[in-house]
């Protein structure tokens, strides 16, 4: 393999290729047990050196795993799906291209972070902002989106708002998506499609091509902006509340991606760390031992155009809710300034989220969050779910009974995706310092997919572990994945085994 590593070294010089034990061993750790090895790290500063690392990857047939950021957690962090991977580390390629205020738009590069977005626009003096995770804000823009991870706030869904992709084909072939295939075109930032068959959905979730650029559309700041908070006293008032709801975000009164539920695990987990000692060093949480109730808490924001327009539809909110929840408020930007200051929901990249990964360890939290290198314990479970009241709750009842029956705290989040379907979070949290902990967790996660995807309830995105682990398709979806992957990736060299559905799902 010396041939190899001299002619990867001769592209990117021995500083960015890296084979040393110690680094190694940073990209094969996750927030879960993993067996998994790295050969070699290699961090291209341009595409001209993608282009060349996947031309020399084929010669000597050996596979390549790219990553933007590696800040999947939960689902896999940086680690391979198979052993003997050497990572491409896209995270030096971090140029901001293009920016357009009134159009907007900006294109930007692989390692361009959720910060780094934020800051530009605040240097730019914009009024425009991208819609944050609930992930690290050095989380790579291109690497979630890909993921098809979604934002808080409008636009959130973004695979759904990108365009003009540049992608590199394992062979080391360059092609552009959408108007971007032309020099000239006006509107390669401003249009999904293009002319003739789109292909930017191809290279989502897919081992078929690496994004090296894209277009992501940016929200205007609102004139008007209001957030409400709402309790639902248990899961048997939230059927009803839900199906109240969900006309509101159809008929675009609520937008997409703009009201989020916590239940009670998930809010305690997001202020604090586990009580140990009101609970005795036992686990799980017993709600009746910090006195309080199972309850679900509802967040929205509403964006508004003016004053009064954000004033009516509070309105419409008030009608609809009023003796359907325990409480309901509402704060606005007249009345609370601070509402426009640090907000995530306005664009402001935060940690918060990520700290409720500690909930469990004991030990002090770091200034500098590192979910891997802490061992902290987190699997994450995402089903996608009709926007149906007894649909959610039945699904709901399903989880909370199988996360309590592994000793774990069902903790879970809805997302009102849309005004049609809805995305739940289930966050198996544990510390994995604690022998036998890995195996609980992970047997709870097999358990828990499994009575999910039997109820037809579907990952919208998988953890490294689950590739293989879907029920099996009606069609011959397979087939087609093996034809384009051959004719895509002939020496099968890009992320094997990464949302590789060429053979029936087991």
């Amino acid at each position: 393999m010396n041939d190899l590593l001299n002619a990867w070294q001769a592209v990117l010089t021995s500083d960015y290729l890296l084979t040393d034990t110690a680094t190694l061993s940073t990209y094969e750790q996750a927030t879960f047990s993993t067996t998994q090895r790295v050969y070699a790290v290699l961090r291209p500063e341009t595409v001209g050196q993608v282009q060349e690392c996947l031309k020399i990857a084929n010669q000597y047939k050996t596979p390549l795993y790219p990553i933007s950021r590696g800040k999947n957690w939960g689902l896999g962090s940086r680690v391979p799906v198979q052993d003997n991977c050497t990572i491409l580390d896209l995270s030096r390629i971090n140029r901001i291209i293009d920016y357009n205020e009134k159009l907007a738009y900006i294109t930007i590069q692989p390692g361009v972070t959720f910060r780094q977005v934020y800051e530009f626009l605040k240097e730019q003096n914009s009024k425009l902002f991208i819609s944050v995770i609930g992930g690290s804000p050095e989380a790579s823009v291109i690497g979630n989106t890909l993921e098809r991870g979604d934002g808080s706030g409008p636009l959130g869904e973004r695979v759904a708002h990108v365009c003009n992709f540049e992608i590199i084909l394992p062979t080391g072939e360059c092609i552009h998506t959408d108007f971007g295939r032309f020099a000239n075109a006006s509107a390669k930032a401003v249009n999904r499609w293009g002319v003739g068959p789109a292909l930017d959905g191809l290279f989502s979730q897919s081992n078929l091509g690496i994004v090296t650029q894209m277009t992501v559309w940016l929200t205007p700041l609102p004139k008007f902006f209001q957030t409400f908070n709402c309790v639902i006293q248990d899961s048997g008032h939230l059927s009803n509340f839900i199906d109240k709801l969900q006309p509101l975000i159809l008929q675009d009164a609520i937008r997409s991606n703009c009201f989020t539920f916590w239940n009670s695990y998930k809010f305690l987990a997001r202020q604090g760390r586990y009580p140990w000692q009101i609970m005795g060093e036992k686990t799980p949480l017993c709600l009746k031992e910090l006195k309080r109730f199972e309850r679900w808490l509802g967040t929205g924001c509403l964006y508004s155009a003016s004053r009064e327009q954000g004033l009516a539809i509070r309105k419409l909110i008030e009608e609809t809710f009023t003796g359907q929840v325990e409480s309901l408020s509402f704060m606005d930007q007249d009345n609370h300034n601070d509402l426009l200051i640090n907000n995530s929901s306005l664009g402001v990249p935060t940690d918060q989220n990520i700290r409720s990964t500690y909930w469990r360890k004991k030990t002090s939290l770091p200034q500098n969050i590192n979910p891997d290198r802490d061992l902290c314990g987190v699997v994450w479970l995402c089903p996608i779910l009709p926007f149906d009241g007894q649909v959610i709750t039945q699904a709901i009842y399903t989880i909370e009974t199988t996360v309590n029956k592994y000793g774990f705290e069902p903790n879970i989040a809805i997302s009102c995706i849309s005004g049609r379907s809805v995305q739940i979070f289930i966050a198996i949290m544990f510390d994995r310092d604690v022998p036998f902990e890995d195996e609980r967790a992970m047997s709870c996660h097999d358990h828990l997919l499994q009575l999910l995807t039997q109820d037809g309830h579907i990952p919208y995105r998988l953890g490294i572990q689950s590739m293989n682990s879907l029920p099996r398709t009606q069609d011959d979806y397979g087939k087609l994945m093996q034809t384009l992957k051959q004719t895509l990736d002939p020496n099968d060299i890009l992320a094997p085994g990464r949302y590789d559905f060429r053979k029936d799902w087991a």
